[in-house]
């Protein structure tokens, strides 16, 4: 069963990766896109009520097509559960006991519609955010 759900998760990210390449190079014009950290321009959006800020790193997230996103999570900062190293933990409500750590570097896939949560417990944390699509993030707790 497990290895079912690893090969279904892998193809997932797979695909979810080729989607997004693939979309992004029909969008683009075979030129170079960087930015040093100087130069990423954070923001708060009018629904971030928590310290959070986000930066739109490439593609509007708001327009839907091919994007990529930071947010900046304040020490002791969190999400509340909505669809859509952090600490993350899966559940309708926030559930401190739920938490599971990914440390810098890791790759989490959440697939559409499964309610989860997030927590910066330790310090402040910049997660790199991608899609493909409008982002939309409906707050299961208000």
């Amino acid at each position: 069963m497990k290895r079912v759900l690893l090969a279904a998760a892998t193809a997932i990210m797979v695909l979810a990766s080729v989607t997004w390449m693939v979309t992004w190079a029909g969008q683009n014009k075979k030129e170079v896109v960087g930015l040093t950290p100087e130069h990423v321009r954070w923001f708060t959006p009018p629904y971030y009520k928590d310290g959070r800020q986000r930066a739109q790193l490439l593609g509007d997230s708001n327009q839907g097509g091919a994007w990529v996103d930071r947010v900046k999570i304040p020490v002791g900062g969190r999400v509340l559960a909505h669809t859509r190293t952090w600490y993350l933990g899966e559940g309708k409500t926030f559930d401190p006991a739920k938490l599971k750590g990914y440390p810098a570097g890791s790759f989490i896939v959440i697939p559409p519609g499964v309610p989860h949560f997030v927590a910066a417990k330790d310090g402040a944390v910049i997660v790199q955010v991608s899609g493909v699509g409008k982002f939309v993030t409906d707050y299961l707790e208000k």
